[in-house]
């Protein structure tokens, strides 16, 4: 059998029809020798493709694309470290902060009237007099604020506000009250 050795040119190339495929898969089986033939071509052309791939331009261009892959992981390692730091501090801070608000000493009194009791009077740090209800409770710091004198009352009671020159802030329940003259009456809103 007459064999055409441009049929191999053509297979390493991709080129083969498949008639032509079909001629060079039988001529590889005629002996070993035409099967050593093919096989020693077949290790050239990967030879050829590494040798391709094997230029300066390309060996830098992938040493490029790997450091900048190296240098992407590192920078998200870097981030994701302070991400985890800096979720560690604001945990600290805030149990330290809600923690605080738990533990630090309470400088206000609570006075409660329960239901069937009499009216209570109290006289605040400021000289103020404050007459609570029955079923009404009265928030109140120990020492007023110099220029503010705030307080919150659940319930029913009647003031008599000392004169100051910082007003009076009352807080009833849903309402917040800035107190200019010195006699109230706090109803809650039915």
């Amino acid at each position: 059998m007459d064999f055409d050795y441009r049929l191999l040119a053509k297979y390493l190339t991709g080129m083969l029809s498949p008639e032509e495929m079909k001629q060079v898969e039988e001529w590889r089986k005629l002996s070993i020798d035409n099967e050593e033939v093919f096989s020693e071509l077949m290790k050239l052309r990967v030879s050829w493709k590494f040798t391709q791939y094997n230029t300066p331009e390309h060996i830098e261009e992938a040493l490029n694309g790997l450091n900048a892959k190296i240098n992407s992981r590192r920078r998200f390692q870097i981030l994701r470290s302070v991400m985890r730091y800096a979720a560690v501090i604001l945990l600290f801070v805030s149990f330290s902060y809600v923690g605080w608000g738990y533990l630090k000493p309470d400088n206000c009194v609570t006075i409660r009237v329960e239901q069937g009791e009499d009216v209570k009077k109290i006289v605040l740090a400021d000289g103020s007099a404050v007459w609570l209800k029955e079923g009404s409770s009265l928030r109140i710091p120990k020492v007023f604020a110099e220029n503010n004198r705030k307080l919150s009352l659940q319930g029913e009671a009647f003031f008599d506000v000392a004169k100051n020159a910082s007003p009076c802030k009352e807080k009833h329940s849903l309402t917040l009250q800035r107190m200019l003259s010195t006699h109230y009456m706090f109803r809650p809103i039915m």
